[in-house]
């Protein structure tokens, strides 16, 4: 599966699941897709650490890409997207370079749509 397929992938899969209560839930979730996505789909091998030059597979977001702020809401920046994490579990992708959000999934206390 390519890239773009297996990201689509991650998107449909992260949308699905139950909504997280809290920012770092939020976080934990996006991780934990990701990782199983790419170890089901990707047919390149992940490296622990994460290597500096992309290779074709996406990992979870490092550590020090994650900023925190004071009311409570994470923002993960990746490869091409930011990551926001809302304290009531809240999720909203950006793709940075055409300023699309490619995913707004709601928290565990909002009501479906």
């Amino acid at each position: 599966m390519d890239l773009h397929q297996r990201l689509g992938e991650f998107l449909h899969r992260l949308q699905a699941a139950a909504p997280a209560g809290t920012a770092e839930e939020a976080l934990e979730l996006v991780c934990r897709i990701i990782e199983e996505v790419e170890d089901e789909l990707c047919p390149i091998a992940g490296e622990t650490p994460p290597p500096f030059l992309f290779t074709g597979r996406m990992y979870a977001p490092k550590g020090d890409r994650i900023q925190r702020f004071a009311d409570g809401t994470m923002v993960a920046t990746t490869r091409r997207h930011r990551i926001y994490c809302r304290p009531n579990g809240a999720i909203a992708i950006l793709q940075v370079l055409s300023r699309t959000i490619v995913l707004n999934k709601k928290g565990k206390d909002e009501r479906p749509t």
